[in-house]
């Protein structure tokens, strides 16, 4: 090997190991936020529950509030249910249901609450009613007949910008927002609802029917400390290599 050739060799090697430990040190300073995140969502679970049944309890925070317990004191609208689409429970396809929960009554405001899963074969179409097996409600989708009511749950976040094209399904008659992730901004832009930045997951789905609970809080801080370790697996072995490489080549000049 040339004197040139191992010059660009070294500097390729050395390029790509400090891009690889670069990388490594992300994946760190990544996992080092997940942690922190998960930590300050287990002490928000401890804390006691916020009660909102009236729109002035709603509080403006958000962050701060995720994984915080809450219970709501309103109305269900049904016409406003919104489906996030593509969603598998134990191997079966299905959807999640999106559905308005009005704190306070009609003039309250919109907390979006995550109910639940339910099957739907090709995950954008599932029975909404199915989900209401013992409401009074049951027969009345339009919401002329709602009643006051609770609900419990855990406050989660949404990501505005991930709720990819919006599509428009019709079920039973009615025709429902389809998108693919919590995206509130899209849910804003696509309908005549204007929720509050808050979602609540519900904690338990009604007995007797076949929606089921809609998928939990991270609670660890994913792989990204994995990540790290294979990225600076990569950079050793890209510069141990080279010097391996290199020691062999001048090994073979001197015989």
């Amino acid at each position: 090997m040339t004197f040139n050739r191992k010059i660009l060799l070294c500097a390729v090697a050395l390029a790509l190991g400090a891009l690889f430990v670069r990388l490594g040190f992300w994946q760190l300073d990544r996992h080092g936020e997940r942690s922190a995140g998960v930590r300050a969502r287990a002490e928000r679970a401890d804390a006691p529950r916020l009660e909102w049944r009236d729109p002035g309890d709603v509080p403006s925070d958000t962050v701060g509030l995720i994984g915080r317990r809450a219970r709501l004191a309103g109305q269900w609208d049904r016409a406003g249910e919104v489906i996030l689409r593509s969603r598998t429970l134990d191997g079966r396809a299905g959807a999640e249901v999106l559905t308005p929960f009005l704190v306070g009554g009609d003039a309250g405001q919109i907390v979006m609450v995550l109910r639940g899963w339910l099957p739907a074969p090709d995950g954008l179409r599932p029975d909404l009613a199915s989900g209401w097996p013992n409401s009074p409600d049951a027969a009345a989708p339009t919401g002329e007949a709602r009643t006051l009511t609770e609900v419990e749950g855990v406050l989660v976040s949404s990501r505005d910008g991930r709720g990819g094209q919006p599509l428009r399904t019709e079920i039973s008659g009615a025709r429902h927002l389809v998108i693919a992730g919590l995206d509130l901004d899209l849910i804003r832009e696509q309908t005549a609802l204007k929720p509050t930045p808050h979602v609540l997951r519900a904690n338990d789905p009604p007995e007797g029917g076949v929606l089921r609970p809609a998928r939990a809080l991270e609670t660890d801080a994913g792989p990204h400390l994995s990540y790290a370790i294979q990225w600076f697996a990569f950079a050793v072995i890209g510069l141990g290599g080279t010097a391996i490489l290199l020691r062999s080549s001048s090994e073979r000049k001197r015989r």
